[in-house]
């Protein structure tokens, strides 16, 4: 019934099941019943595992608090490293960006040990490189995901 309005797209949301697994077994379910000529939204959904698992269905965009929340927490999300715990002790003399792939404003200026600082100091500039950090990632994750849909990858 739904898809019969003139929606200009559709948001997803509520219960999505008790784990990702289930999330994405009800998106198998509810994605072929949705029109693939407007955008899908899926609401507060923004962890990497469940993006990554999510396209392939059809979802098109998200929104989530999860990279900021997590950069504030001291994780980053790398395509070098994958995800780092900067306040970990072995980060203190990593004179290094924390990801060698990422021309953001932290990755290009700034290292590891550097930002571990901040971080133990409770500086607050630690927690808005790091946002400004992981919500690049998250840029360049979707950004790889458009080109492996234009590619027949997805």
């Amino acid at each position: 019934y739904l898809s019969s309005l003139p929606f200009d797209g559709f948001a997803i949301g509520g219960s999505l099941g008790k784990d990702t697994a289930e999330m994405l077994d009800m998106l198998a379910f509810l994605m072929p019943q949705l029109p693939k000529d407007r955008p899908n939204h899926l609401l507060g959904i923004g962890d990497i595992k469940s993006v990554l698992g999510a396209i392939p269905h059809g979802v098109d965009t998200f929104d989530s608090t999860f990279p900021t929340r997590n950069a504030r927490h001291g994780q980053l999300f790398t395509r070098s490293r994958g995800v780092v715990n900067v306040e970990r002790a072995e980060n203190a003399t990593l004179h290094e960006p924390p990801c060698a792939l990422c021309p953001c404003a932290l990755c290009s200026n700034h290292t590891l040990s550097y930002l571990h600082h901040l971080y133990r100091a409770k500086e607050p500039t630690a927690a808005t490189l790091a946002t400004a950090h992981n919500l690049h990632y998250m840029g360049w994750l979707m950004q790889s995901q458009r080109e492996a849909i234009l590619n027949d990858e997805i």
